[in-house]
C-alpha cells in the first residue's frame, strides 16, 4: 500500500492545481509495490492526444513535487468523460 500522506499530496496538487474544476475527477490509488497510479477525467483534454494529456498531468507533478515524491508514479492516464465507462 502506498503511503497515504503522499497519496493525498498527489491529489491535492492536481485537484487544486490544473484540475480545479468542480466536473474535474482525480483518483489516486495503490498500485503494485507500494507505488501510485492516478487517473484524472477532465474536459480540459479535449483535442489532447494520449501522450498530451500524459504530459499535462506529468507537468504538474513536475512542477510541485519532488522527484522523490513523483518518483512513486508508475501509472497515469488522462481521459475525457466520455471515455469512461462503468460497469456494475
Amino acid at each position: 500500500m502506498a503511503c497515504e500522506r503522499l497519496k493525498q499530496k498527489i491529489h491535492d496538487t492536481l485537484s487544486n492545481g490544473y484540475f480545479n474544476d468542480k466536473k474535474d475527477y482525480v483518483d489516486v490509488s495503490d498500485g503494485d509495490d507500494n507505488l501510485v497510479h492516478i487517473i484524472v477525467v477532465s474536459r480540459k483534454f479535449n483535442g489532447y492526444t494520449m501522450k498530451g494529456r500524459g504530459d499535462i498531468i506529468w507537468q504538474e507533478l513536475f512542477d510541485h513535487l519532488s522527484t522523490e515524491e513523483w518518483g512513486n508514479v508508475t501509472l497515469s492516464i488522462g481521459m475525457m468523460p466520455e471515455e469512461v465507462r462503468f460497469c456494475y
